[in-house]
C-alpha cells in the first residue's frame, strides 16, 4: 500500500503526459512513486467513481505529468478500472505510455504490449521484479524483445529503487513500435473496411476497429460523437457479417490469435536459467513439486490453512471480538452513553437496540466479517509470497 500526499493546484494543459499502464500487482504504483515524489493529485477519472493518481515529474529538462492509470489486463476493456485506463488513451494526448511488466509472467505483459503496440504510441516496456524473476529461473533476453518490437526496454526493482534513472532516460528515447503482425485475411479485411469509416483519434483506426470487432459496447458513446449515423450502420454490418464466419465469439477469436503471437515472442526471448538454493530450500522445492510427495504437503497446507482461517479467524478471534471486545465493553458503554445523551426511545432502539446499527450492524461488521477475511488475506498473502 502507498500512501500518497495530495497537492492541490493546476497543470499546465500543455505540460507532455506519459501514462503508466500494467497489470494488476506489477509495481506499478512503487514506479509511480519513485517518478513523481511525494506529492500528488488524486481524483476521479470525469464520470466514474474510478480513483485516478497524477503527479509531476523533471526528466531531463523537460517537466511530465504522469498518470497512474488503473491496472488491467487488456485494453479491451470488461470492467470500469480497464475502461478508464482505455478512455485514457483514447481521449488524451499522450507524449508517451510506460508499461510496468511483471518480468517473471512475461506472456501476460506482452498480451497488453501487443494492444499498446496497435495503438501507435510511443512505448517504453518495463521489465519490473527483476529479481523475483531471476530467483525463479527466468532471464528476458532484453535486446532481443528490444529488436523484436522496436521500443525501448528497460528493466527494474522498484522496491530496491534500482533502474529508474535507465527509465528515464528510456522515456526520452520512446518511440512507435515499428512490429507489426496480422490476424487471418478474413479479420484483416474487415479491420481495413472499418478503418476507412473511422476519424482520426490519439490512437491508431486499426485498434479502435479492433476494439468494435472484438465487441466493446463501451466504445458506443465515443462512436456516437465521432461517426456519422450512415458510417456506424455501415460498421456494425462488417461486424455482424464477420462474426457469422466464426464458430466462436470475435473477441475470443482475435484474442487467441493475440496469445498465438505472445507465445512466440515469448519462446524467443525467455530462457531458463540454474538456480542455487541452498540445501533446505532445494530439499522444500523438491518435496512440494514430486509428483506423489507433493499431495500429502499440499494437504498440510491446506489443514495449516483451515485451522488459521477456520478455526483461528472464524472461531476464536470472532468469539473474543463479539462476546469480550464488543458485549463486555463496547456495547455496554454506547449504550450508557446513547441512553443518557439521547433520551428519545425510537432513536436508542435504532442505535443501540437489540437490532440496532452499533450492537448489530457495526458490531457483526467487525467481529464476524473482519477477522475471518483479515485471516484469510494474510493467510494468502504468505502462500503467494512463499511460491
Amino acid at each position: 500500500m502507498h500512501q500518497h500526499h495530495k497537492k492541490t493546484g493546476t497543470t499546465d494543459k500543455n505540460t507532455p503526459r506519459i501514462a503508466l499502464v500494467g497489470n494488476p500487482n506489477v509495481g506499478k504504483s512503487s514506479i509511480f512513486s519513485l517518478l513523481t515524489g511525494r506529492y500528488v493529485t488524486v481524483s476521479n477519472y470525469p464520470g466514474t467513481t474510478v480513483e485516478i493518481v497524477t503527479g509531476n515529474t523533471a526528466i531531463g529538462k523537460k517537466r511530465f505529468l504522469i498518470i497512474d492509470s488503473p491496472g488491467v489486463n487488456s485494453l479491451m476493456p470488461m470492467s470500469e478500472d480497464e475502461k478508464v485506463t482505455r478512455d485514457i488513451l483514447l481521449e488524451e494526448e499522450t507524449a508517451s505510455v510506460i508499461q510496468v511488466a511483471d518480468t517473471k509472467n512475461i506472456k501476460r505483459s506482452l498480451f497488453l504490449t501487443l494492444q499498446l503496440v496497435e495503438m501507435g504510441l510511443p512505448v517504453v516496456l518495463d521489465l519490473n521484479m527483476r529479481d523475483e524473476s531471476l530467483s525463479r529461473g527466468i532471464k528476458i533476453e532484453e535486446d532481443v524483445l528490444g529488436d523484436i518490437l522496436g521500443i525501448e526496454i528497460v528493466s527494474t526493482i522498484a522496491v530496491q529503487k534500482k533502474g529508474i534513472d535507465s527509465l528515464k532516460k528510456a522515456v526520452l528515447r520512446s518511440n512507435v513500435s515499428s512490429y507489426s503482425f496480422s490476424y487471418d485475411m478474413n479479420i484483416e479485411e474487415h479491420i481495413s473496411r472499418i478503418e476507412s469509416l473511422l476519424p482520426e483519434a490519439h490512437i491508431s483506426k486499426r485498434s479502435i476497429a479492433l476494439m468494435i470487432l472484438s465487441g466493446d459496447k463501451t466504445l458506443k458513446d465515443w462512436l456516437h460523437k465521432k461517426v456519422k449515423g450512415k458510417d456506424l450502420d455501415r460498421i456494425e454490418e462488417l461486424r455482424d457479417r464477420l462474426s457469422e464466419k466464426y464458430a466462436h465469439p470475435l473477441n475470443y477469436v482475435i484474442s487467441q490469435q493475440r496469445f498465438k503471437i505472445v507465445d512466440d515472442i515469448a519462446q524467443r526471448v525467455f530462457t531458463k536459467i540454474p538456480v542455487r538454493r541452498s540445501g533446505a530450500s532445494a530439499l522444500l522445492d523438491k518435496i512440494t513439486t514430486h509428483p506423489v510427495l507433493g499431495f500429502p504437503f499440499l494437504f498440510l497446507v491446506l489443514f495449516v490453512l483451515y485451522e488459521f482461517v477456520g478455526v483461528f479467524g472464524a472461531g476464536t478471534l470472532v468469539d473474543l471480538i463479539e462476546d469480550v471486545v464488543f458485549g463486555k465493553y463496547l456495547n455496554p458503554l454506547a449504550t450508557n452513553i446513547i441512553t443518557a445523551v439521547l433520551p428519545v426511545k425510537f432513536i436508542q432502539d435504532l442505535l443501540v437496540g437489540p437490532y440496532g446499527i452499533i450492537t448489530m450492524a457495526i458490531t457483526y461488521a467487525i467481529a464476524i466479517i473482519l477477522p475471518i477475511t483479515a485471516t484469510f488475506f494474510i493467510a494468502f498473502a504468505v502462500m503467494e509470497d512463499s511460491g
